[in-house]
């Protein structure tokens, strides 16, 4: 199964994003490529996530330009915690999956990992990658199902709150305010 879409961020039409999905037996990968303006300077970002069967992350590397430099940063699940560059971070330990700053695409892995039914919530802390500082941090969630295909996101930290509308693979076709899917495509083959 490959998927591919674009989305594009309406916040502030500062952003878009080409993400692929690919899943076959025992590996899903999700990668992206994302082209931002941040404080009016250009951003590049590119990622791949690679996925167990149940799409719970395993390793994330990043790739980033800004102000004239490149960036990487790896990390891997470590049991309950993550490796980041190879090295512990025990601020992670409690962290059940990762969220990348600048794409829709992780709300996924979240959603499928809470797995609700609808009209229940639940919480989850994510290690969240904060771009273009290309740090890691916590950060407390809460999804609550609203519909088959529809959620409301909390930031338990922030209060940011946002009505989440996804497909059949849990992946954002729109992002109340932020982010809307402009294009997709499906199919078994490159």
């Amino acid at each position: 199964m490959l998927h591919r879409m674009v989305w594009q961020r309406v916040l502030d039409n500062k952003s878009i994003e080409h993400c692929t999905v690919a899943a076959r037996p025992g590996d899903v990968r999700i990668s992206g490529h994302i082209i931002a303006a941040h404080e009016s300077r250009p951003l590049e970002l590119a990622y791949d996530i690679r996925c167990a069967d149940d799409w719970a992350a395993q390793t994330i590397e990043i790739a980033q330009t800004f102000d004239g430099s490149m960036r990487c940063l790896r990390m891997a699940r470590a049991g309950s915690s993550w490796l980041i560059d190879g090295a512990p971070d025990p601020r992670l330990a409690s962290c059940q999956e990762v969220d990348i700053g600048l794409t829709p695409s992780t709300n996924a892995l979240a959603i499928r990992r809470l797995d609700l039914a609808v009209a229940e919530a639940g919480e989850i802390t994510t290690a969240w990658m904060k771009l273009p500082a290309l740090t890691v941090e916590p950060s407390h969630q809460r999804y609550e199902r609203l519909a088959e295909h529809e959620y409301r996101y909390t930031n338990l930290d922030s209060g940011f709150t946002a009505i989440v509308t996804v497909d059949e693979l849990a992946l954002p076709v729109s992002y109340e305010g932020v982010w809307t899917r402009i294009a997709e495509w499906h199919g078994d083959t490159a």
